[in-house]
C-alpha cells in the first residue's frame, strides 16, 4: 500500500542515512542515534561517501533537514569529522558536523528560522545547538572563485549581530565593522587561525550595559556652581563643530536662572541642563593640573556612574520620549542630547534611535524648510538652524557607522535648509573668534556629510560603484581644502599649542573630511585586496583595473595614514578625550585600513610601523574610560599581532605585473598638504559633477557647495615591484627610472569607466532565501555557492561582558 502523498514543502529530508537504515530502506530523520535506531536499540553508525576524485568536497545537497534542537542532534565525534572531511569527494557529501576543526571554506551553513514559507531555493539548514558547538562552526572563510571585474550579477546579503542581551541588530556595508569582517575572511584564508580570526565575539556588537545600583535613585540636586560651570564648559569645548543644539550665551543665562530659583525653572530647562551635565562629563578633557582636572577626576571615582545618574536625572523631570507625540522644539533638543550621550557611552544603536525620533520631531516642527523660519526672530531661527544641521550631521555619522539607512533626505528640505542664516554667515554676524570658529566648522561638517549622504545612496545603497560615479562625488570634495577657513586648516594644529576648542573643532572637521573620502575609496582598495588574494590562491582570471581605481584605492590609504597623523596630534597636545565616539570611529576604521595594506602590501607605506603604533596608543588611551575604544583596541592589536606572525610559507597576495605605488607622507616631504590632493581628477574621465549643495553665491549668502571641476597630477611618485605567489621579486622600474604602462595579465582601462559590484568581491555568497526574497538570475556557467561564510550567529542569549567583536553573517532576518 502506497503512503498517502505528503506536501513537498513539508517533506522531511536529510542529506545522509544512518548504515542501518540504508540496508533496511528505513526512513532516517538523519541524527544520531536516528529515531529507526533507537525505537529498535541498535547502534546507529554513519559512513561517509566515497569522493569522486574529480570531485571536491563543497556543498551539500540543497535540501531541507529536519533536525532537532538538542545538541545531540548533529554532534560527531573528531574522528568522524575528520573522515568526512579527508575521504575522498563524492557527488553528495554529507555535511559536516558543527564541531568539526577542519572545515571547507565553502562548507558553510546557515540558520532558517521559517521553514514552512515557500523559498525559491532549498537551503540546507541547521536549528541552533549549544554554545560550545556554535563557536566551533563560526569561522571566517573565503572562497577563491573569481567574479567579473567591471560588472557582477547582485546577491544581496544582510549582516545581523548579536548585543548583548542576544539581540540580532543590523549593519550593512558602510559600516566599518563590515569591512572588519571581510578582512578577517582573507586574513584567515591566507595567514591561518589567530587571535584576531577566532576571537571568541567576533559575532558580537558592542552596546555597553550602563546601571546604577538599585539604591540610588534620581534625586534633582543640582551639583555646585563650580561643578557645573566645567560640565557646560567641556560640553561646549568636546562637541564643537559636530552638535549645536544651543546659543551658548543663552544657555548660560538659564543656566544662571536655575541656580538663582530652581523652584520656578521650568522642568524642560532643568532636562535640557541636567543631559548636558551628562554628556560633558563622559567627554570631559580638562587641562592636566588643573582645578577642572581634580574635580573631574572626583566624580568620575565616585561609586555610582554619575554621568548616568544625571542622565536620569534628565528623564525623570521631563522625559522627552514620552511625550513624543506632542513634540516640543525642547524636546527635538533633549533628543538630539540623549543621541548624544548614548553614543558616548557606546550605545550606538539607542543614538540611532533617538536620533530617528528627533529627526520625525524636527520634520513635524518644519526645520526642515526655510518658510517656517519667518516667523521667529533671528536668534531663534539660528537656534533652530544650527539644531537642524546638527541633527543632519548626527544623522549621517550614524547611518554610515551603522550602515542603516538615513532618516534625512535632502530632496524633502528646502534649498537653503542647511546653511548658516545670512545674518550670522558672516564675521560680521559673528560676535567673537569662538563664535566664528564654531559657525566656520559647522559649515564645513555639513558640507562634508552632504558628500557622505551622496556616497551612501550611490553606492552603498545600490551596493556597487564604479570610477566615473566616484569621480562624481569626488568633484564635490575636490574645493573642499580651498573653502575651509584657514583657521581650521590641519596645520593649524600642528604648528604649535593651540586652545582646546579650537583643536577640537579643528580635529573633528578634517577627520570628517578623511573618513568621507575613505568611505568613497574603501571599496576600491578592498576590490584590489580580494582579486589579489583570489590570484594567489591559484584564479588565472586576468582583471581589469584602471589606472584611476588605483589612484581612488591609494587615497583611501592616504586618507587613513593622515587621520592617525591627526589623531596623534591631538593626543601628543593632551586635548584629546577619553571618550569621543567620533575620533574613536574614525581612528578604528582608519587602523584597519593601514593594518590591511600592511597585511597585502598593495602600496608601499613608509611610516606603516609608524602609523600602526599612532593607532594603538590612540585606542589604548582611549580604553581608560571607553568601553568601544578597549573593544577596538583589542582588534587593531590582535591584528598587528597577526600581520607580525604570519607564518613564512604562507601565501602571499598578489597581482602578478602590478607595481606597488609608494604613498606620500608628511615626514619624507613637510611641505607635503595631502588634504589638497587627496581629489584632483582629470575632467576628462568625468561625467561631470553632481548638483552642488546650493547654487552659487547669490545676494550676499555664503555657499556650501559649488562642486568646481580640477585636474589631478599624477599620484604614483614611485612604485615597487607586486611579489609573485611564491614571494619574488622584479625590478621596480624600467632602465630610463619610468614606470612601465603596460600591466601583464590586466586590462588598463583609462577611457571605460571600471564598475563592479559590491556581492563580486564574495562571489560564492548565497542569496538570502527567506520568505521575502527574491530569486536571482545567475550568469550561464556561474554555479553559486550554497554558503556564505563559516561565521555563526553565536548563542542566543551572550552573558554581559565588557568586550564585544563583531561578525556580520548572512542570514534570513530582516
Amino acid at each position: 500500500m502506497t503512503r498517502p502523498r505528503v506536501d513537498p514543502e513539508k517533506r522531511q529530508r536529510t542529506a545522509c542515512a544512518c548504515d542501518s537504515c540504508k540496508r533496511r530502506k528505513q526512513k532516517c530523520n538523519g541524527l544520531k542515534p536516528c529515531n529507526t535506531c533507537t525505537k529498535r536499540q541498535l547502534q546507529c553508525e554513519y559512513t561517509p561517501a566515497i569522493l569522486e576524485a574529480s570531485q571536491s568536497p563543497v556543498f551539500s545537497p540543497t535540501k531541507r533537514r529536519h533536525v532537532d534542537g538538542s545538541p545531540r542532534a548533529i554532534k560527531s565525534s573528531p574522528e568522524e569529522s575528520n573522515a568526512q572531511l579527508h575521504h575522498g569527494p563524492a557527488r553528495n557529501p554529507p555535511l559536516p558536523p558543527w564541531d568539526s576543526v577542519e572545515v571547507s571554506p565553502a562548507s558553510l551553513v546557515k540558520p532558517e528560522l521559517t521553514p514552512s514559507i515557500p523559498r525559491p531555493r532549498a537551503v540546507s539548514t541547521r536549528h541552533f545547538v549549544d554554545a560550545k558547538e556554535r563557536d566551533s562552526d563560526s569561522r571566517s572563510r573565503m572562497s577563491n572563485t573569481s567574479g567579473a571585474a567591471d560588472e557582477a550579477e547582485v546577491y544581496p546579503s544582510q549582516r545581523m549581530l548579536q548585543d548583548s542581551t542576544g539581540r540580532l541588530l543590523y549593519l550593512g556595508d558602510s559600516a566599518t565593522l563590515s569591512y572588519l569582517q571581510l578582512i578577517r575572511m582573507i586574513v584567515e584564508e591566507i595567514s591561518g587561525e589567530s587571535d584576531f580570526t577566532r576571537d571568541p565575539r567576533r559575532h558580537m556588537i558592542m552596546e555597553a550595559q550602563v546601571s546604577i545600583p538599585p539604591t540610588v535613585r534620581p534625586t534633582g540636586v543640582l551639583p555646585d556652581r563650580r561643578t557645573a560651570n566645567i560640565l557646560v564648559e567641556s560640553f561646549f569645548t568636546n562637541t564643537i563643530g559636530f552638535v549645536e543644539v544651543f546659543d551658548k550665551d543663552m544657555f548660560l543665562a538659564s543656566t544662571m536662572e536655575c541656580y538663582n530659583d530652581p523652584l520656578s525653572v521650568n522642568p524642560s530647562v532643568l532636562c535640557l541642563l541636567y543631559l548636558v551635565f551628562s554628556i560633558g562629563l563622559v567627554i570631559a578633557k580638562p587641562p592636566s593640573g588643573t582645578e577642572a582636572e581634580a574635580i573631574i577626576k572626583r566624580l568620575r571615582s565616585e561609586d555610582v556612574n554619575r554621568a548616568e545618574l544625571f542622565y536620569r536625572n534628565a528623564k525623570s523631570l521631563a522625559d522627552p520620549v514620552s511625550g513624543f507625540e506632542d513634540a516640543d522644539f525642547w524636546s527635538i533638543q533633549a533628543l538630539v542630547l540623549m543621541s548624544l550621550y548614548m553614543l558616548s557611552v557606546s550605545k550606538r544603536n539607542a543614538s540611532y534611535a533617538y536620533c530617528g525620533m528627533a529627526v520625525r520631531s524636527a520634520f513635524a516642527l518644519g526645520l526642515h524648510r526655510e518658510e517656517s523660519m519667518v516667523l521667529f526672530s533671528g536668534i531663534e531661527r539660528k537656534v533652530r538652524r544650527n539644531l537642524w544641521r546638527s541633527l543632519f550631521v548626527l544623522d549621517r555619522f550614524l547611518a554610515a557607522s551603522l550602515g542603516r539607512p538615513t532618516a534625512i533626505s535632502e530632496d524633502d528640505c528646502s534649498e537653503h535648509a542647511l546653511e548658516a542664516p545670512v545674518e550670522f554667515s558672516g564675521p560680521a554676524g559673528l560676535s567673537n573668534n569662538t563664535e566664528r570658529v564654531n559657525s566656520a566648522a559647522l559649515n564645513a561638517t555639513v558640507r562634508t556629510c552632504h558628500v557622505v549622504g551622496i556616497t551612501l545612496k550611490r553606492v552603498y545603497s545600490k551596493r556597487k560603484i564604479s570610477t566615473t560615479v566616484a569621480q562624481e562625488i569626488a568633484n564635490q570634495l575636490e574645493d573642499w581644502n580651498d573653502k575651509l577657513d584657514q583657521i581650521l586648516h590641519w596645520k593649524q594644529a600642528m604648528s604649535g599649542p593651540v586652545d582646546p576648542s579650537l583643536g577640537i573643532a579643528n580635529l573633528h572637521v578634517n577627520l570628517l573630511h578623511c573618513h568621507a573620502i575613505i568611505l568613497l575609496t574603501r571599496p576600491f582598495f578592498l576590490y584590489i585586496l580580494s582579486k589579489g588574494h583570489e590570484r594567489s590562491g591559484g584564479s588565472q582570471k586576468s582583471y581589469r583595473i584602471s589606472q584611476r581605481m588605483e589612484k581612488f584605492a591609494q587615497t583611501c590609504v592616504e586618507a587613513s595614514q593622515h587621520t592617525l597623523i591627526l589623531a596623534q596630534n591631538a593626543l601628543d597636545a593632551e586635548y584629546l578625550p577619553h571618550c569621543n565616539p567620533f575620533v574613536i570611529h574614525f581612528v578604528f576604521a582608519s587602523g584597519l585600513i593601514v593594518l590591511s595594506n600592511e597585511f597585502a602590501s598593495l602600496y608601499h607605506n613608509p611610516e606603516g610601523d609608524r602609523a600602526i603604533q599612532s593607532c594603538i596608543s590612540i585606542l589604548r588611551y582611549c580604553a581608560e574610560y571607553d568601553p568601544q575604544a578597549e573593544r577596538v583596541s583589542y582588534i587593531v592589536e590582535s591584528f598587528h599581532k597577526a600581520n607580525k606572525t604570519r607564518p613564512a610559507t604562507a601565501r602571499q597576495l598578489s597581482l602578478p605585473g602590478r607595481r606597488i605605488p609608494t604613498i606620500k607622507t608628511l615626514v619624507r616631504n613637510a611641505d607635503y598638504d595631502p588634504m589638497a590632493h587627496f581629489f584632483q581628477s582629470d575632467k576628462a574621465g568625468s561625467r561631470g559633477p553632481l548638483p552642488p549643495l546650493a547654487p552659487g553665491p547669490k545676494n550676499g549668502r555664503v555657499m556650501l557647495s559649488a562642486g568646481l571641476p580640477a585636474t589631478l597630477p599624477p599620484m604614483v611618485p614611485s612604485v615597487i615591484q607586486q611579489p609573485s605567489p611564491d614571494g619574488s621579486n622584479t625590478s621596480p622600474v624600467n632602465s630610463s627610472g619610468v614606470v612601465s604602462s603596460g600591466l601583464h595579465g590586466m586590462d588598463h582601462l583609462n577611457g571605460p569607466e571600471a564598475e563592479f559590484d559590491f556581492d563580486s568581491l564574495w562571489p560564492n555568497w548565497q542569496a538570502p532565501t527567506g520568505g521575502m526574497a527574491l530569486p536571482h538570475p545567475h550568469p550561464e556557467g556561474h554555479q553559486v555557492a550554497e554558503g556564505f561564510g563559516t561565521y555563526g550567529l553565536g548563542p542566543v542569549q551572550v552573558p554581559v561582558g565588557h568586550l564585544n567583536v563583531p561578525l556580520y553573517p548572512t542570514s534570513d532576518f530582516r
